[in-house]
């Protein structure tokens, strides 16, 4: 299901030869993402020197955990060029706000999912439990330490997102604007994390996963994006937020839905998860509600006995697998993605400039082809 194009993986903005002009302007007003927070985080140190080398290292965690594909920028630069704005150091800052949002929030979702790995490699609670084994600390300390300083980094992250847009090289309305933007985003994905971890002790026909995909994923990774960009070009007109806020919420539950799919199918090699966490966690997918509405007996009693089973094995994921392929439940669900993929191209297409219409749809071919 679901391989984007090299560009896009590498920094969540196509290549040339799909995007045209559009993509190169973007490119160059976005610079390498790998970049965009270095400045940020330096002013963090520099306000923090006086705190010590504790808070030095702290810093140092949370920008080690920083990467991925840099989607959530690019968003920002595509909307903020699309809507007519042209001051590259103006957007690179607010697209690097919008990354430390996103790092924040993984840090806390690591630490409330009890993970010690993002995409493949340690992150900060991985990284500071081994650091402080490597002191000496027992390992009832160092995961104390690692948990301490992980809700820590997020917070720091966080922070440093927002002074960065209230610092913004903008006049006070554009900058007072950008803050309350990213801080209701975060407020509603604040309520999806929520909803997702009460919904790990619910009765799956209980859960809303949508409305979970709806808080937790479309607010920040698609709407807020394309918000940040229109609202730091001027053009935070009504009618605009609105079409954002439909467009942004249709194409985030597809992506969150397809980021299920492949936390129960993906190839682990790829993805850089395995496909028994979201098992073993009890996570409420869309595809578990659907195959235990769709399934009986034997299978039924199965998905409920090891759903949220810590002792959860890889034939177990193989046997829910099948169920949730037998029942036609993953079926439904990518014929979920794609009605909302269409829902949110056609809103785009409808209230967005046309530059940024195309290039969504661009990104959501890519999405369609995803699997990783």
């Amino acid at each position: 299901m679901l391989t984007a194009p090299t560009a896009t993986a590498r920094t969540g903005v196509p290549s040339p030869a799909t995007d045209g002009a559009f993509g190169d302007r973007l490119r160059d007003a976005l610079g390498d993402p790998a970049l965009l927070t270095a400045a940020v985080w330096h002013e963090v140190d520099a306000r923090l020197e006086a705190a010590g080398p504790e808070a030095a290292e702290l810093v140092a965690a949370a920008r080690a955990a920083d990467g991925g594909k840099h989607l959530r920028p690019g968003l920002v630069a595509a909307s903020y060029l699309a809507h007519g704005g042209d001051d590259p150091a103006l957007l690179r800052r607010v697209a690097a706000a919008q990354q430390l949002v996103h790092l924040a929030l993984c840090i806390h979702d690591d630490l409330i999912d009890g993970d010690l790995v993002r995409h493949g490699r340690p992150n900060v609670v991985g990284l500071t439990v081994s650091a402080s084994q490597a002191e000496g600390l027992g390992p009832a300390a160092a995961a104390r330490r690692g948990e301490a300083s992980a809700l820590l980094a997020g917070d720091l992250a966080l922070n440093a997102a927002v002074l960065a847009l209230v610092g913004a090289p903008a006049a006070e309305s554009v900058r007072l604007g950008l803050a309350a933007a990213a801080l209701t985003a975060v407020e509603r994905a604040i309520a999806g994390e929520l909803l997702d971890v009460r919904a790990e002790t619910l009765a799956p026909e209980l859960s809303a996963p949508l409305l979970i995909a709806t808080l937790k994923t479309a607010s920040y990774s698609v709407t807020l994006p394309l918000l940040l960009g229109a609202i730091a070009a001027g053009a935070d007109d009504a009618s605009t937020a609105r079409s954002i806020e439909r467009t942004g919420t249709a194409l985030g539950i597809a992506y969150q839905l397809g980021d299920d799919d492949l936390g129960l199918f993906g190839d682990p090699a790829t993805t850089g998860k395995s496909t028994l966490s979201d098992l073993r966690d009890g996570k409420r997918t869309e595809h578990v509600r659907l195959a235990l509405e769709w399934s009986g007996g034997d299978d039924r009693e199965f998905i409920a006995r090891v759903l949220g089973a810590p002792d959860a094995t890889e034939a177990d994921a193989r046997r829910v697998r099948e169920i949730v392929t037998a029942t036609g439940a993953r079926a439904a669900v990518h014929g979920l993605i794609e009605t909302h993929l269409d829902r949110g191209l056609n809103e785009a297409r409808t209230g967005l400039p046309v530059e940024l219409a195309d290039h969504l749809a661009l990104l959501a071919g890519a999405l369609r082809r995803r699997d990783h």
